[in-house]
């Protein structure tokens, strides 16, 4: 078997795939060969095997009564963010499967470790530039987590390596990076947020079906941990920036955040992120609480500190769906009460492995609004969907975007309602 079983015939095809996705925001153009109800009804197949193995189940089947094609199953398994982890656990007896689907989840594994290797290869020169200059960056997220948390880094892909320096060193970390051979892409944010891309690094994805190992990958340098969720709607974060411990990689001594620092991060970012890897998500935060390494007490000062909990709130609810008895009941109440009545609509309506991803209800679109004033421009940003580096002449095809959803019966009032049963 060979890896053309997981991309295209052609790169060019897969190129075609991206560009009508990129115009029609429809996964029927990424996956032609899967209809939605396929797509979804596997997602929740990997989501229950999680739940089992999180309940501490061993040689569970995947798809045991052979519902599903084992292609589903492995384009769920990459949005997922979960077939590397899957491909583990096979190889731990954890789980078991058809030989097709052990073949399409054991080159998810290999190729990722692959990846995994790769970057950490191509990141240490960053690292370099960076010591040299006097930066001790703190590594944030997934590079840190995958080797933390997971016995096996490949087990949690990524796309960047996020590293977080001081606001008066980011021009000098810009310089450091230069010197390293990296070059930004896209726009810088505010508060300063930048991809770097790597000397060699190929722009091209390449594939839909994977996290194939020669993807491109980024570094992320940022100057703050805040997260904008839209105006007014703020993770002040930075309170969390000083909690610290050393962090090594490749003979580099680097920082990363504390676990309780490391728990708030991930949640706001999984909370913001919902339609990206969200079962891989709620893994990483299930595993850094079960590390032993959380002090609940600790954590819900800096919620009160910070103001965050109302971001944290969808994460830790769905954490606390696919393994009951993870997280504080007191976290998840401060959680409860500080957030809108549109994010407990929302919330009430998710499930773990997410749902069709191109489905819109309104409620969703607001459930971080608060005010007369913000929802006013929430809603403008609804009608006139315009973002960093955006023109006037990208509101026209967000708008043929909207009519497509809309013609589908994708568009609502009610935030989508995950929980609805799918046959593939």
């Amino acid at each position: 078997m060979t890896d053309a079983i997981y991309a295209p015939e052609t790169l060019a095809e897969l190129a075609l795939r991206l560009e009508r996705y990129d115009r029609s925001r429809d996964p029927a153009d990424l996956w032609p060969d899967l209809t939605l109800e396929a797509r979804v009804s596997a997602m929740r197949e990997i989501e229950h095997v999680t739940r089992s193995v999180l309940a501490g189940a061993r040689n569970v089947r995947i798809d045991p009564e052979a519902v599903h094609e084992p292609y589903a199953l492995t384009v769920a398994a990459h949005t997922t963010g979960m077939g590397p982890l899957l491909g583990l656990w096979m190889d731990q007896r954890l789980v078991d499967a058809t030989i097709p689907v052990r073949e399409h989840l054991t080159r998810h594994l290999h190729h990722a470790r692959r990846r995994a290797a790769r970057i950490e290869r191509e990141v240490l020169p960053a690292f370099d530039a960076l010591i040299e200059q006097g930066i001790t960056p703190v590594v944030v997220k997934g590079f840190a987590t995958a080797r933390q948390f997971f016995e096996d880094p490949a087990t949690r892909r990524m796309s960047d390596v996020d590293i977080l320096v001081d606001p008066t060193r980011v021009d000098a970390a810009k310089s450091a990076l230069h010197a390293a051979g990296f070059r930004p892409s896209g726009p810088a944010l505010i508060p300063y947020k930048q991809d770097w891309i790597g000397p060699g690094v190929d722009e091209q994805v390449f594939s839909v079906e994977l996290s194939d190992e020669r993807t491109r990958w980024a570094v992320e340098l940022h100057a703050s941990l805040a997260r904008t969720f839209h105006r007014g709607a703020v993770a002040r974060l930075d309170i969390a920036r000083g909690n610290t411990e050393p962090f090594v990689v490749g003979g580099r001594n680097l920082l990363a955040l504390s676990p309780v620092a490391t728990l708030l991060t991930l949640v706001c970012h999984c909370s913001q992120e919902l339609y990206s890897s969200r079962l891989l998500r709620l893994v990483e935060i299930i595993r850094v609480v079960r590390s032993g390494r959380v002090d609940w007490s600790e954590f819900l000062e800096l919620l009160r500190q910070s103001g965050a909990a109302r971001f944290t709130y969808p994460a830790f609810a769905l954490a606390e769906n696919l393994a009951p008895g993870t997280v504080d009941r007191r976290v998840l109440a401060l959680g409860y009460a500080e957030s809108t009545w549109a994010a407990r609509h929302t919330v009430s309506r998710l499930v773990p492995a997410g749902g069709s991803g191109d489905e819109m209800g309104l409620l969703r679109q607001i459930m971080w609004t608060r005010g007369p004033a913000a929802m006013l421009n929430r809603l403008f940003r609804l009608v006139f969907p315009l973002t960093v580096g955006s023109r006037p002449s990208h509101v026209l095809p967000s708008w043929r975007v909207r009519t497509r959803q809309l013609r589908a019966g994708l568009l609502s009032i009610r935030a989508p309602d995950e929980r609805r049963a799918y046959k593939p």
